[in-house]
Parts: C-alpha cells; sequence; structure tokens
C-alpha cells in the first residue's frame, strides 16, 4: 500500500512539474528586434493656442512583425514653458493602435519630448513608446522602442523612424 501511494504521489508530482513548466514556457515572450518607419498626416483637433494641444495622427507604416501597416494616434502636445528664441519645448503624450495587413493590431504608448521652431514650422521629436497588447499574434505583446522624427506644423505632414524589441 505504501508503494502504490509514493507511486501516485510521485506520479502527481512530476505533472505539477511538468504542467508548470509548460504554463511557463508557453507564457514567455521572447523579445525580437523592432524597427521600421512610419509617415505622418496630422490633424489638430483643437483650436489654434489652445493648450494642450490635441491631435490625431494617421499612420501610413512598414514596421517589422506587422509589415505593411496603417495606425491611429491621438496625441496631447503640452508646452513647457516660454519660447527660447523661436523654439518651442513640448511633452508629448499619446496612444497608437498599429493595424497590420491581416488585421492584427498593436497598441502602445508614447512619452517623449518636441522641439518645435516656430519660426518655419519645423517640428523635431523623440521618445519611448511602450507596447500594451493588441488583438491576435499581439495580445501579449510586451517591449519598448526609441522613436524619433519630424513634422511641419505648416503641411501637416511627417515621419519618424523606430527601433528597439518586442516580445509576443
Amino acid at each position: 500500500m505504501n508503494r502504490s501511494v509514493l507511486l501516485h504521489g510521485l506520479t502527481a508530482g512530476v505533472v505539477i512539474v511538468a504542467l508548470g513548466w509548460a504554463a511557463e514556457t508557453y507564457s514567455a515572450q521572447p523579445e525580437r528586434p523592432y524597427s521600421g518607419s512610419c509617415s505622418t498626416v496630422v490633424q489638430v483637433l483643437t483650436p489654434p493656442n489652445v493648450f494642450p494641444q490635441e491631435l490625431r495622427i494617421d499612420l501610413d507604416c512598414t514596421l517589422a512583425h506587422l509589415g505593411r501597416t496603417t495606425g491611429i494616434a491621438f496625441q496631447t502636445v503640452t508646452p513647457l514653458g516660454a519660447p527660447n528664441g523661436a523654439i518651442l519645448t513640448a511633452a508629448i503624450e499619446n496612444t497608437t493602435t498599429y493595424t497590420a495587413a491581416n488585421g492584427d493590431m498593436l497598441d502602445q504608448s508614447f512619452i517623449g519630448t518636441a522641439l518645435i521652431n516656430l519660426e518655419t514650422g519645423e517640428v523635431r521629436y523623440i521618445g519611448n513608446e511602450t507596447f500594451e497588447g493588441g488583438t491576435g499574434r499581439f495580445e501579449h505583446a510586451t517591449g519598448t522602442s526609441e522613436l524619433t522624427g519630424t513634422a511641419s506644423v505648416f503641411t501637416g505632414t511627417g515621419i519618424y523612424t523606430v527601433q528597439g524589441r518586442i516580445g509576443y
């Protein structure tokens, strides 16, 4: 009888360890290199000279692991004080949903800084995006990337590049 109890206990222990290992294996999200670029079309949602500015940014991208991608970002632009000559420094934050050609979506948040030339309308910005899940293969996506770009206040267009790591 003791041998039978010992055998059942040992079998149960092996099964529990195996299930724990399998769950850990399936939940692991190997990080992969992530990079790409997006062209942007900006629509200002708040009246001129009202801060913080609220923007809608439509994206046309080519991104690693998503391929040809569209996206929509909603951004807040908050000046960080008075202009220094013609340059206004602003904090920028946004949430974005990228949609891959197959319909899978990747959600991210972005925090960065912009330098806005009030004379030329040129905007240069840099910051970090953080992946926060999505749908399909990106349901549990994680990772970060550095984003750098330029835009024009006068034309409402721009471009940015990303470089980082993504796990899904």
